[in-house]
């Protein structure tokens, strides 16, 4: 058997710069030790998934600020 890339610390290293859930944490050092590699790769798609998902929630409120201060400022142009 080949050994591991990363070490168990470097993982829990990883998970928590990468701010994942203490609950996702868990079960992947779980997954690390029982489960295929498969299912490891499948529950970080999962995880990179929700991310993703909370990076667009995060986009869609810049864009709704966005657009409320362009229509001040549009506003205040035609004021002036």
């Amino acid at each position: 058997m080949t050994e591991p890339l990363l070490n168990r610390k470097q993982i829990e290293e990883l998970l928590r710069e990468t701010d994942c859930p203490a609950e996702f944490a868990r079960q992947f050092l779980a997954a690390v030790e029982t489960e295929t590699t498969e299912e490891q790769l499948r529950m970080l798609r999962c995880q990179r998934c929700r991310l993703l998902e909370r990076i667009h929630d995060e986009r869609r409120k810049l864009d709704g600020l966005d657009y409320l201060r362009y229509c001040l400022e549009k506003g205040r142009d035609r004021d002036e």
